[in-house]
C-alpha cells in the first residue's frame, strides 16, 4: 500500500555484540547461548514463561536484515531500546549488569551515527544503581547522542515505586529526556512494585491480564497523580497501549466517574504518548485509545526483534483508522516525528515533512 508520508517505528529492539558476549559467558540464567541451531536466552526472575528458552532470531543482531526488512514493510525510521520484558535487570545486581548496560549503550550509540537517518535510541538504564543511572542518562545525552532512556513499567506501579526514579527524572528534565516505559519488573530493591505471581494455570494468558493491570497502573501514575509535574520537559511513552487499552479506558472512567473527578484528559496526558507494541496491537484497542484520547496521543510501535515481521502489527493499527485518514497520518507519521524533532533526532531525510509534523 503505498502512502504519502513515511512511517515511524517507535518500539523496536536489538542486541549489541557485548550483549551476546556478556550474556554468552554466563553459565546460569539469565543467559544467552545455543539450543540446537538457535540462538537462545534463558531468562530468569519476572515474566511470561521464564522458564522456557526464548528463541533468538537473526532480526535480533543483523542490522543488514533489519534494514531490509524495514524497507520491505515500508518504515523509515525506528526508535530503538533494551528489550527490559526479558527481564535481566530485575534478576541481576548491578555489579552484574553495569558492563551489560554500558556496553549496549555504547554499541547503540555507534549504530545510530553510523546509521542517523534509519535510527535513534534511549539508553538501557540500571534500576540497581539510581546513582549510576543519573550519570548514564547524562552520559547519554551529552555523549552518545541518544535521546533518553528506558525503564521498566512496574518501576511506576505505585506513587511510592514511582518516587524513588525521581532523581533520574531531574536529569532527564535538565536534558529534555524522552523516558520510554516497557514491559517488565524493576530490580527487587524498587519497592512498590506488584506482586510477581507464579500462575498454576494458562500462565501466558493470565501474563496478558497481568500485564494490562501492570500498565494501567503506571498509567494511573503518571497520568493522574502530580508525579510528572516537575518535569515538564520530559516526555513519556508506554509501551502496549498503555495495557492493551486498558489504560486508555481506565481513563476515560477516571474523566466521567463523578467519585474521581479528574477533569478533561488532555490535561492529563500533555505528556505522555502511548505506542501500540505487540500487547496493544489490536484493532480495537487501537480504536478505543484513539477515540478516548485522541489520535495525536498513539504512537505506532511495531515490538520488532521479538516480533520478527512488522506488517502484521502495522496492518492492524491501518485497519483502526482506517476510515480516519487524519487519526492514520498522526498515529504512524506525525507524532512520532514531532516526538523526534523536540528531542533533536528530526531524521534529516524527512526535512520536507517538518512542516506537517509541527
Amino acid at each position: 500500500m503505498s502512502l504519502s508520508f513515511p512511517v515511524i517505528d517507535l518500539h523496536a529492539h536489538w542486541f549489541a555484540p557485548s550483549t551476546l558476549d556478556i550474556l554468552g559467558r554466563r553459565s546460569e540464567a539469565p543467559r544467552i547461548g545455543r539450543l540446537g541451531d538457535d540462538l537462545t536466552i534463558w531468562r530468569r526472575g519476572a515474566g511470561a514463561g521464564t522458564g522456557a528458552p526464548f528463541p533468538l532470531g537473526p532480526q535480533w543482531t543483523d542490522i543488514s536484515a533489519r534494514l531490509d526488512h524495514l524497507d520491505g514493510a515500508g518504515i523509515v525510521h525506528q526508535l530503538i531500546s533494551w528489550p527490559t520484558t526479558l527481564g535481566v535487570d530485575a534478576a541481576l545486581g548491578a555489579s552484574d549488569t553495569l558492563d551489560l548496560w554500558t556496553g549496549w549503550n555504547n554499541e547503540t550509540s555507534a549504530l545510530v551515527r553510523q546509521n542517523p537517518d534509519r535510527f535513534s535510541a534511549v539508553a538501557a538504564l540500571s534500576t540497581s544503581d539510581l546513582d549510576w543511572s543519573r550519570s548514564e542518562l547524562a552520559r547519554a545525552h551529552e555523549k552518545l547522542g541518544l535521546i533518553g532512556g528506558v525503564l521498566p513499567v512496574n518501576g511506576f506501579f505505585s506513587r511510592a515505586s514511582a518516587e524513588q526514579f525521581r532523581p533520574i527524572f531531574e536529569v532527564a528534565q535538565a536534558h529534555r529526556s524522552h523516558i520510554y516505559l516497557h514491559t517488565g519488573f524493576a530490580n527487587p530493591v524498587i519497592t512498590g512494585q506488584p506482586p510477581d505471581i507464579l500462575h498454576g494455570d494458562n500462565e501466558a494468558l493470565r501474563w496478558v491480564i497481568d500485564n494490562g493491570f501492570h500498565f494501567a497502573s503506571a498509567v494511573a501514575t503518571l497520568a493522574f497523580t502530580d508525579f510528572l509535574d516537575p518535569f515538564p520537559d520530559v516526555t513519556l511513552q508506554i509501551a502496549m497501549l498503555g495495557g492493551s487499552g486498558l489504560g486508555a479506558l481506565a481513563a476515560e472512567q477516571a474523566e466521567v466517574s463523578p467519585r474521581i473527578q479528574a477533569g478533561p484528559l488532555r490535561r492529563h496526558f500533555r505528556q505522555i504518548w502511548l505506542d501500540t507494541g505487540a500487547a496493544g496491537s489490536g484493532s480495537a484497542a487501537v480504536a478505543a485509545a484513539i477515540r478516548v484520547l485522541g489520535s495525536e496521543r498513539i504512537v505506532f510501535g511495531s515490538d520488532y526483534a521479538p516480533l520478527p515481521d512488522i506488517r502484521p502489527t502495522l496492518d492492524r493499527v491501518r485497519a483502526a483508522t482506517a476510515t480516519d485518514p487524519d487519526s492514520r497520518h498522526a498515529v504512524l507519521s506525525s507524532n512520532a516525528l514531532s516526538l523526534l524533532s523536540r528531542h533533536d533526532a528530526f531524521p534529516a531525510h524527512l526535512a520536507s515533512f517538518r512542516k506537517t509534523a509541527s
